[in-house]
């Protein structure tokens, strides 16, 4: 389990700020960093309980930014559960993590597509 969620650092294509190549979530036990592989669209996922891993792919071509302001309402929770999703030709092209409180769980989606990272908020369904 990593708890305490303190702070997330989007990495990045420094030529255009809204191209997301890794993220980085800092907790108590560590850091947790996701990154797409740009050669096959794959993601990566590691963790360091010292300091934030570094890029493998996109080392000169990232800037980073604080996205506190974007998080802020998941900061402090914890995660008990973390996925690298593989898709039908069996590549490992997303990665999910559920933050959460005793009273609430927020599911983030990071799906790897044309060498790029595009969040998504996986959202509860009713069962009918």
């Amino acid at each position: 389990m990593l708890t305490d969620l303190a702070g997330v650092v989007h990495l990045a294509y420094v030529d255009d700020p809204s191209w997301l190549v890794a993220i980085q979530f800092r907790f108590d036990e560590g850091y947790l960093h996701v990154e797409v592989d740009p050669d096959d669209d794959t993601v990566e996922v590691s963790f360091d309980p010292r300091q934030p891993p570094p890029l493998r792919h996109w080392v000169s071509d990232s800037v980073s930014t604080q996205m506190n302001q974007h998080y802020a309402g998941l900061l402090g929770m914890t995660s008990a559960w973390r996925w690298v999703l593989r898709n039908q030709q069996g590549y490992e092209d997303a990665f999910q993590i559920e933050l959460s409180t005793p009273s609430s769980t927020t599911t983030l989606q990071y799906l790897a597509m044309a060498s790029r990272l595009h969040l998504r908020r996986v959202n509860d369904a009713p069962i009918p």
